[in-house]
């Protein structure tokens, strides 16, 4: 199969990628595990001394700086001299024996540059807390009105979901898709996911020499023909992580930017060269609430839905009704987040759901006139979750009106 052409801006774009990160005003970087850490464990510290001199630079020059950071696990693995796979518990207390040096190193930095920072932990329950959310926001927008740098990574200390790559629920997977809730929450202008290649290819660069880059990506459909299998040895993410969380960031309205950190000035060569890294283009941004919704708040259990009920969502935005529910798993009370699935398991959705799971039980497959007479309840909503309350996936990701 031969490689697609990479995608070039559409009429519509009346700026260039570089002019777009020139111009914006609150940024988001994110530094994964193999950025911050050599294949031998090792603290790779001129490299992270450049990354912040170039930040500090970006500082002075008035832009508001968040970085999303990994390594936490890795230096504590190599501080208590740990080899090979990790249990669980042992994760834990590798990260709560390096976050800390991680933290002291990224101060020891931004303080040669006269920047003071702040540590921020976050866990995927704080996300999915709506209360939490609101409050994180707010937190983040004074620490910038404050001109102070938050440092931002996952309590892996505290939290077991993080590091188990099976998650499903109440968990970000990896600190791509936490940098991009991130930056949809506080409206960055561009998010900047810092890697080992150089943005997207058609294929692996390393094993397929003559794979493409995608310079600028408008529509989601150019990366059907893209390789985006297997993860980093030492982090936890990998392109199809990345790839993922430009989506989340696009449909916040947020720009992103995949390239290396590898590179010698990795975020300045961003301005200066002419044609480095994969441009992701913002499409229009969803409403906060639904951002919460489709990609911060978790999931406390699923709604499996047939066919039907699927076209009538997807091609007739319709709400969801029990009659086109068919199964329900987990355990959630009324007015909490459940996933929406097909018969297949594939997540269409998110959506806030009036019944709690035990109620849902006893109305799969049921019409709205039944249900107050099986709950015992009085005017019954009609609907399981109200269209105004749900957000699904595939109409975003293809519906150029999203």
């Amino acid at each position: 199969m031969s490689s697609p052409e990479p995608p070039a801006l559409s009429p519509a774009s009346s700026i260039s990628p570089r002019q777009l990160l020139a111009d914006a005003q609150c940024v988001v970087i994110k530094c994964g595990t193999q950025i911050l850490m050599g294949e031998d464990g090792q603290l790779q510290k001129p490299r992270l001394t450049q990354i912040v001199h170039e930040c500090a630079q970006w500082h002075r020059q008035g832009k508001q700086l968040l970085m999303v950071t990994s390594g936490a696990v890795g230096l504590g693995q190599k501080t208590l001299g740990l080899k090979g796979a990790l249990a669980l518990d042992q994760k834990q207390a590798c990260a709560a024996v390096g976050q800390s040096q991680l933290m002291e190193i990224y101060r020891q930095l931004f303080d040669c540059h006269g920047i003071v920072t702040a540590q921020v932990l976050v866990t995927a329950r704080d996300i999915a807390d709506r209360r939490h959310y609101l409050t994180l926001q707010k937190t983040l927008k004074t620490l910038l009105e404050m001109n102070v740098i938050p440092i931002i990574n996952e309590n892996d200390t505290i939290s077991d979901a993080e590091l188990l790559p099976t998650a499903a629920t109440q968990s970000f997977g990896d600190n791509d898709k936490l940098s991009a809730i991130l930056a949809s929450k506080i409206n960055a202008d561009v998010l900047i996911l810092l890697t080992t290649v150089d943005g997207i290819y058609t294929d692996n660069p390393q094993h397929n020499p003559d794979a493409d880059r995608l310079a600028v990506i408008e529509g989601f459909e150019a990366l059907q023909d893209v390789s985006v299998s297997g993860q980093s040895a030492l982090g936890r993410g990998g392109m199809a992580t990345k790839i993922e969380a430009a989506r989340i960031a696009a449909l916040s309205g947020v720009h992103t930017v995949i390239s290396s950190g590898v590179e010698p000035q990795p975020l300045l060569r961003l301005l200066e060269v002419p044609s480095v890294g994969t441009f992701v283009v913002a499409r229009a941004s969803l409403q906060s609430r639904k951002r919460w919704l489709g990609f911060a708040s978790g999931t406390m259990g699923a709604l499996t839905i047939n066919s039907g009920a699927a076209r009538a969502l997807v091609h007739q935005q319709a709400s969801l009704l029990a009659a086109g529910v068919t199964a329900v798993a987990g355990q959630f009370g009324p007015r909490q987040v459940v996933s929406i699935q097909t018969d297949e398991g594939d997540e269409i959705g998110r959506g806030l759901c009036h019944y709690s799971a035990e109620q849902m039980a006893k109305i799969v497959g049921r019409q709205s006139h039944e249900f107050d007479g099986l709950l015992g309840l009085t005017n019954a909503p009609a609907e399981v979750i109200h269209r105004d309350q749900l957000v699904l996936y595939d109409a975003l990701y293809q519906s150029p009106d999203a």
